[in-house]
């Protein structure tokens, strides 16, 4: 059986939850960061050398987060879902040891040297890039890998393993996706963040790789009150009102009694610019209120949404745009939702309160270590197993990790509605079709939705760093990713 259908299994007890699991709740959020060093309990690198070892009647996972502090709350909801997924495995050798990391490098080496004493022989965590840097080596020397979470890849490898929702992917799917349906000509409003510049990063690259045409790109900063002249600009609006306001002129002058003047000048009532813009697909790698405000103002400088194609990432993924005309119709790139909406569902039931997103990135760590364990009587977290080609099925659909530590995901694309996402291509079921290396081609009678422009060009060596996490929804402004 693969690994796959094996974890299928236990994704199924995560969104729906077990019989009787509603009276056994003092169960899911034990502490066992006392647990004491056992002296006959071999660490992972030293077991693997032996010969005739019993089967192992304890796996321990080391669990770093933030348990005080400012991120308190995501650490806690993290440890919530992992203790579920932990309590879903009905493996009873499986031990969760959570250290309190507070959110620093230096709460992260504390806690690293305490459970260090404890021989887990996988950790997951931590949270932020800095405690996963400060980690690292600690790890490295004492040979356990490390499942983090943090949204920053540089930290990837090594021994590190990210567990996150990459951008870079949805950018790639998206637009890849648009290109197929025809899209010829993008354009993009990037904001001034770390995570703008990835994500212009991808999107120059994968427009290339479609052969189609980059347009224009307008730079904003985080700040909703300064996003009028980028969106000014990309609408070529200055130039569009000159066109509209000499179009009237000129009909005014051909008389009250001209039919055709009356009749036109009647049309152009509702709007304040003639002539469209130099793109037909435009990329919003953006969430939250910002991306409301942009949408608001792209609106209102007249980029029609009725015939550009508004195109988004994962952070789209969110119930506030079904309040959002100017979005209905638009198409995101993200994981899989169906199961996690589920499961968070049964995550509020549980604890009584609604976790952040990012909890299945927990609930999946856990249930990753469960699935590599179930029928091997010793542990093996080595990176040959984590890095299985076939990849797993979690809460959040395909995954896996890459040899470099990454992680890639089978991706959704979404069409927003006014009252639900409808999915217009679903996430594969499998990577081979990714494995496959294929020569991709504007096909000959594709419709093309583009219209006639030349590139504008680009700012060069584009450097912009801004403290943004899409990822860690609670600490957006915490310079430590």
């Amino acid at each position: 059986m693969s690994s796959i259908v094996k974890y299928i299994g236990l994704i199924a007890v995560a969104a729906f939850g077990l019989a009787g699991c509603g009276q056994q709740k003092t169960a899911l959020i034990q502490d066992m960061s006392t647990l004491p060093q056992s002296p006959g309990n071999i660490g992972p690198m030293q077991e693997k050398t032996g010969k005739n070892i019993p089967p192992r009647q304890e796996i321990r996972l080391g669990f770093l987060v933030p348990l005080s502090g400012p991120d308190a709350a995501i650490g806690t909801a993290l440890l919530n879902a992992a203790t579920l997924a932990l309590f879903d495995s009905r493996d009873r050798r499986l031990v969760l040891l959570p250290h309190d990391t507070r959110g620093s490098a230096e709460g992260a080496k504390t806690a690293m040297t305490q459970l260090l004493k404890q021989r887990p022989d996988l950790i997951i965590g931590p949270l932020f890039s800095a405690s996963i840097k400060a980690i690292k080596p600690m790890a490295k020397r004492a040979g356990i890998n490390v499942i983090g979470f943090s949204s920053d890849y540089t930290v990837a490898g090594d021994g590190v393993f990210l567990m996150n929702f990459p951008m870079e992917e949805q950018v790639e799917r998206i637009i890849r996706y648009a290109s197929d349906q025809g899209y010829a000509r993008y354009a993009a409003l990037i904001p001034e963040t770390v995570y703008g510049s990835r994500a212009l990063k991808i999107f120059r690259a994968t427009v290339a790789s479609q052969n189609r045409d980059l347009s224009t790109v307008k730079f904003y900063p985080p700040d909703s009150q300064r996003l009028v002249g980028p969106v000014k600009a990309i609408a070529r609006y200055d130039q569009r009102h000159r066109n509209y306001i000499r179009e009237i002129k000129f009909l005014k002058s051909l008389g009250k009694d001209d039919d055709f003047a009356r009749e036109m000048l009647e049309k152009l009532k509702s709007s304040e610019t003639i002539g469209g813009v130099n793109f037909d697909a435009l990329l919003l790698p953006e969430g939250g209120t910002m991306l409301t405000t942009l949408t608001a103002w792209i609106s209102y400088y007249e980029i029609d949404s009725e015939k550009i194609k508004i195109l988004g990432t994962g952070l789209w993924d969110d119930k506030m745009l079904f309040l959002e005309p100017q979005l209905y119709g638009g198409w995101f790139a993200a994981p899989d939702h169906r199961i996690s909406r589920i499961f968070l569902k049964r995550y509020a039931h549980t604890y009584g309160r609604n976790g952040p997103r990012l909890v299945t990135l927990a609930y999946d760590a856990v249930a990753l270590a469960a699935t590599l364990v179930r029928h091997s009587p010793l542990p093996d977290f080595s990176a040959e197993q984590l890095t299985s080609r076939n990849g797993f099925l979690g809460l959040d659909g395909l995954f896996r990790f890459s040899p470099s530590g990454l992680i890639e995901r089978g991706l959704t694309v979404y069409q927003v509605g006014p009252k639900k996402f409808t999915v217009i291509d679903p996430a594969p079921k499998s990577f081979i079709n990714r494995d496959r290396v294929k020569l991709l081609t504007i096909k000959s009678g594709q419709e093309d939705h583009s219209t006639a422009a030349a590139p504008a060009p680009l700012p060069a060596n584009d450097e912009r760093p801004f403290p943004y996490n899409p990822v860690q929804e609670n600490s957006v402004t915490n310079h430590n990713q």
